[in-house]
């Protein structure tokens, strides 16, 4: 069967789950399990954020941290959510950050079907980042960068079905937009570098529909904040542009990621990632959709989308030792690279990054992480916010 017919069929098979499982969610008459007893007082609210990530003041209103993209620096804003007694969870959201990146964001969550198997989660977002940094694409692309700005509106489903205790499947759909802007993005003028061409994509306005698919064996207690277990998940996603005449392209993704305890408190986390750009031509696929190494999540050493190209690979070791039952001292390692070709993603010349941190957490959600680490570009002091899935 060619790929263009799988992928017709892919999407045509994720719109039917997503309509059966909203339906089911709707309509089946289950008997909602006793919820359980509401917070009464600021501090208990506090203590964890909810599905949306939000941090409770009442019931209904909440504030909410990041979650806008990369490189926005802290940002914040409020939220005002409602979870339905048969678990159907509403968010209405809005983030601001302190470099003037701005999002706001609807979601729902369904409730459980299928034997609390099944779920689906729908989101209309709009976020409006000014003031990005583009660097040269490729590994060894030097530290001297330009300003360039995104605006994406979207509107997507997506649905998961936990097939085991530890096994789970999730497909999504939806339309994504993108417009760029940029200055002198060729970077020619600037000392020492030589006239590169532009970087693809730029100044198009495409509307991609994105589809993808899931495959997950996930045993750690909770995909947040976890002291064992393991993770190992592939996914593969397809973009075909409706609007600006764009090559469709595909991504696959993988991580394998292991927690092992350590004597009675400590915990080793050490993990591989990967992300692969399937596309025929050099051009097809844009910048501002291409992998990223970089910022809070991804060597921690080096600002966000420091190096960026058509292929990543990261590879990542941690050792967290809680000095508090909501705060661990963490090590951590990392190496990454980035290369236009698959065979370009050797284990020579990776860009390197080690850091000590701190992680707040609570017993099954990250909070924050505050990090200083070190690379070859000097040193950086991070936070990481969790933005509670988006």
């Amino acid at each position: 069967m060619p790929v263009g017919m799988i992928w017709i069929v892919v999407r045509v098979l994720t719109v039917l789950f997503l309509v059966i499982g909203l339906a089911r969610a709707a309509f089946a008459q289950a008997t909602p399990a006793s919820p359980p007893k509401e917070p009464t007082t600021l501090l208990e609210r506090m203590k964890e954020p909810d599905q949306g990530g939000g941090f409770h003041f009442t019931k209904n209103l909440a504030i909410v941290f990041g979650g806008i993209k990369s490189g926005s620096g802290i940002a914040v804003g409020p939220a005002i959510s409602q979870k339905f007694k048969d678990g159907t969870y509403v968010q209405l959201k809005g983030v601001y950050s302190i470099k003037k990146f701005k999002l706001v964001q609807a979601r729902y969550d369904s409730r459980k079907f299928w034997d609390d198997r099944g779920s689906v989660v729908a989101r209309v977002r709009w976020q409006e980042a000014l003031k990005l940094k583009l660097y040269r694409l490729g590994p060894d692309a030097p530290d001297s960068n330009v300003e360039w700005g995104e605006t994406k509106t979207e509107g997507s489903g997506r649905i998961r079905l936990q097939v085991t205790p530890t096994m789970r499947i999730g497909s999504g759909l939806g339309m994504e937009k993108y417009s760029t802007v940029g200055g002198r993005i060729d970077l020619a003028d600037l000392p020492g570098l030589p006239p590169v061409s532009l970087p693809p994509g730029l100044g198009t306005r495409p509307w991609y529909l994105h589809s993808f698919f899931t495959l997950a064996h996930d045993s750690r207690t909770s995909p947040e904040y976890s002291l064992k277990g393991h993770l190992f998940e592939a996914s593969i996603h397809s973009f075909n542009d409706l609007h600006d005449n764009q090559d469709p392209y595909r991504r696959f993704e993988a991580i394998a990621d292991q927690l092992i305890p350590t004597g009675k408190k400590g915990t080793l986390e050490g993990s591989a990632q990967v992300w692969l750009s399937l596309a025929d031509a050099d051009r097809t696929v844009p910048f501002f959709l291409m992998p990223t190494l970089g910022g809070s999540s991804y060597l921690r050493a080096y600002p966000s989308y420091r190096f960026r190209d058509r292929h990543a690979l990261l590879l990542r070791a941690e050792y967290r030792w809680p000095i508090h039952k909501m705060i661990d001292l963490a090590g951590l390692a990392e190496a990454g690279k980035v290369a236009p070709e698959v065979n370009g993603l050797k284990f020579s010349n990776m860009a390197e990054s080690l850091a000590v941190g701190i992680r707040v957490h609570t017993k099954t959600s990250s909070l924050v992480d505050f990090d200083i680490a070190h690379g070859r570009d000097g040193f950086k002091f991070t936070i990481g916010f969790n933005s509670g899935g988006s």
